[in-house]
């Protein structure tokens, strides 16, 4: 009989592993209050996010991100725990966030695309750089300076310049790149994007915390006015 590996919100261990290698962020443009934007729940599923802290990764999109994974409630003796994966996870089928579909973080405009077609081995960690799909939110119809990333992507169903609504589907889960197992990291930033490869400009990217639309998340799990 395969052991379930169960795994408890209090126990979960930080992701590892950096999304993108980009600008490294400039510690004098970040706020001593730090800046936060609410986004669109990245799955529909039942989902937890494990937080960069400040300081512990110096490349935006990185820095403040959050590396989210998809769990359910079917672990232990009698099937209340919540687990990330059936079997032994050493397989990315195994991994209830595998080809999990992704949706948009915000009415925004997609700016940048990076495919990587080799997928990870669970429990290794990858190498190059992940597959990732980059945002600028749209607000009324106008861009702004806010980004948002999604990283270890894949089966991705956008095009760069494609217009899309927060909660529209744009790809699947993952796992590519610098990653350990199925996940997606969302990494946000304000500031302004080099024109030659769309990546922040070093001097003005400041990390954004990410945050869910709590009302958004109350749709998708139908509570919403109860």
């Amino acid at each position: 009989m395969k052991t379930l590996h169960i795994i408890l919100a209090a126990a979960m261990l930080p992701m590892l592993g950096q999304a993108l290698r980009c600008a490294p962020v400039n510690a004098q443009a970040v706020p001593a209050v730090i800046e936060a934007v609410t986004i669109h729940p990245p799955v529909a599923a039942r989902f937890q996010c494990s937080e960069h802290p400040l300081g512990a990764e110096d490349h935006v999109p990185d820095a403040l991100g959050a590396d989210c994974v998809v769990v359910r409630r079917d672990g232990g003796p009698d099937g209340k725990l919540l687990s990330l994966y059936t079997g032994d996870g050493a397989r990315n089928e195994d991994w209830h966030g595998w080809r999990e579909p992704l949706l948009a973080p915000f009415d925004a405009v997609v700016i940048v695309i990076h495919i990587n077609p080799e997928s990870t081995v669970p429990g290794v960690r990858g190498s190059g750089r992940s597959s990732f799909i980059g945002f600028q939110q749209l607000v009324d119809g106008q861009p702004t300076d806010v980004y948002v990333a999604y990283a270890h992507v894949r089966e991705v169903t956008v095009s760069p310049g494609d217009t899309v609504r927060a909660g529209d589907p744009v790809a699947r889960i993952g796992n590519n790149g610098s990653s350990f197992h199925p996940h997606v990291h969302v990494g946000a930033f304000r500031g302004e994007l080099m024109p030659e490869d769309a990546m922040p400009r070093q001097e003005d990217a400041v990390p954004l915390q990410v945050r869910m639309d709590l009302a958004a998340l109350g749709r998708l799990r139908g509570t919403a006015g109860k």
